[in-house]
């Protein structure tokens, strides 16, 4: 969500004067003592940073190259001494050690992100690898939006116009393997990073299609495509319904100048606001931070950071309002929505600014921060702090609840059992009648906002 580059120079100045046979063990340990220093310093929780070595070392294991009892039988040396290890200088000479065992060049660059892969997978469910690709990425793409739904990589959407939609792409689509790699348990910006490359080069995609039991290859060709804006907007009579997918650089200058355009449009005032966070997976803290205060008082509390550092503990506070307060808000989300959007939901629902409809949201309520490496081209993406809600509950794993639950597939409805006996029965009635009258096909969580600031 939030980025920051911390680079250890300090580890990289013997480079400059080291013979060229000691660059390849100096750049190793170089990037393994920034790796362990950084994670002890700044992950969330404390670490052993022995116990992170010695994952990396069974990471090893996997990899191809010599085989049969001897590698097994070295690792299992290179553990028993790693747990002795007085330092993290002695924890990374010995896994340096196993890594410089493959060969030189791509063998071993291989071995080194296995045993950093090894290290962060060890931690939890997002701290995990930045690949060089997500870094810096190509210019070219499929033009697909994904999300990860049930384990499973799926097409939210083809871009319009895109690669993806050229090549008969659909939302739904599953796609199981890019260019022979399976997707399963692979993190949706390693996914996205995969299907990067040249222009005018075509991945190879296996897709699993909803209603059919056979697969398909399909290889759309690589080109430039333009990211999608993180909002879009209109308006229903007086209701301004504002979609926003995620939380970039851009989104709360989109939000101010939509809202402005959304009154002017309306007339003197909007009748009110829909703001729907369904998919949206969240994006930059300091952004979810100033879309929340868009719509709170200034000083109202939007949540807690506790991490490790200062920067990572500290308090969520709404700054520059911007909606009228008088102005009626409901928030729509579903399962995949995550992270800042979570954070954002919760502080307009705990301060009583908005109504939330929709589904349990994913719980992902924890903060990564994207940490540099020396002489590397990828990075760490570590948790480096959980988030609270403004009412102390911790997001991490509980999510948001809904108000009011509308089942996405049958628009059947529920009240959130601590807020049925105070809310208005008349508006529940008013949602129920629109969503049992509404066709086939219909958005039943937004006709249910709709209906609520009626």
């Amino acid at each position: 969500m939030r980025r920051s580059a911390i680079a250890l120079f300090a580890a990289c100045l013997g480079l400059l004067t080291a013979p060229a046979s000691a660059q390849p063990r100096a750049q190793v340990e170089s990037t393994l003592t920034a790796a362990l220093t950084q994670l002890m310093n700044q992950y969330v929780d404390p670490v052993d940073t022995r116990a992170l070595a010695v994952h990396g070392l069974r990471a090893l294991r996997a990899l191809p190259g010599e085989a049969g009892t001897s590698r097994q039988a070295a690792i299992e040396q290179a553990v028993t001494a790693e747990r002795r290890a007085a330092d993290i200088p002695a924890q990374s000479r010995i896994l340096a050690d196993e890594i410089l065992r493959f060969a030189d060049g791509a063998p071993r660059d291989a071995a080194l992100n296995a045993a950093l892969r090894g290290m962060m997978a060890s931690l939890d469910a997002y701290s995990r690898v930045a690949t060089p690709a997500e870094m810096a990425p190509p210019p070219a793409s499929v033009g697909l939006e994904l999300s990860i739904q049930n384990g499973a990589l799926t097409v939210v959407r083809p871009l319009p116009g895109g690669p993806g939609e050229r090549a008969g792409l659909r939302q739904g689509d599953v796609v199981t393997h890019i260019d022979g790699r399976a997707t399963t348990g692979l993190p949706l910006p390693e996914a996205v990073a995969l299907l990067r490359g040249a222009p005018g080069t075509r991945p190879a995609l296996r897709i699993q299609r909803p209603g059919s039991a056979d697969t398909l290859t399909v290889q759309p060709v690589r080109g430039p495509v333009q990211a999608p804006p993180s909002l879009r907007w209109r308006l229903h009579g007086t209701v301004a319904v504002v979609t926003v997918t995620a939380f970039d650089s851009k989104t709360d200058s989109q939000l101010r100048a939509a809202l402005q355009a959304a009154t002017a449009r309306a007339g003197s005032r909007l009748g009110g606001l829909v703001l729907d966070l369904r998919g949206n997976a969240g994006g930059l803290l300091d952004v979810a931070e100033q879309v929340a205060g868009t719509m709170l008082r200034p000083g109202s509390r939007i949540g807690n950071l506790y991490g490790r550092t200062p920067a990572d503990s500290r308090a969520l506070v709404a700054r520059d309002s911007q909606l009228p307060h008088d102005v009626p808000v409901v928030v729509i989300v579903d399962r995949r929505t995550g992270a800042g959007a979570e954070i954002v939901a919760a502080a307009l629902q705990d301060q009583g600014r908005a109504l939330v409809i929709g589904e349990q949201t994913a719980g992902a309520g924890t903060i990564q921060t994207v940490l540099s490496l020396p002489a590397n081209e990828s990075a760490l993406v570590v948790t480096t702090a959980r988030v609270h809600r403004a009412n102390g509950a911790p997001l991490e794993g509980a999510g948001v609840t809904p108000q009011l639950r509308v089942d996405a597939a049958t628009g059947q409805m529920s009240l959130r059992a601590d807020v049925a006996a105070d809310f208005n029965s008349a508006m529940a009635e008013r949602i129920r009648t629109a969503l049992a009258s509404a066709p086939a096909g219909g958005d039943p969580a937004l006709l249910a906002a709709l209906t609520a600031l009626k």
